[in-house]
């Protein structure tokens, strides 16, 4: 994930080190209950063609 502070990441995580952050990701399960099925997706053929 882009677009969060690294300077804020580095000082709770880093402040004692040399290590600075370029990116956060997120590992785990997410809470089935919570999560929504895909969205309809265009057939491959619909919105692309070969030359």
């Amino acid at each position: 994930m882009s677009g969060f502070s690294n300077e804020i990441v580095d000082r709770e995580f880093f402040s004692d080190t040399t290590l600075r952050s370029n990116f956060l990701i997120n590992l785990g399960y997410a809470d089935e209950t919570a999560l929504f099925g895909k969205l309809p997706r265009f057939p491959f053929d619909t919105v692309c063609g070969y030359a």
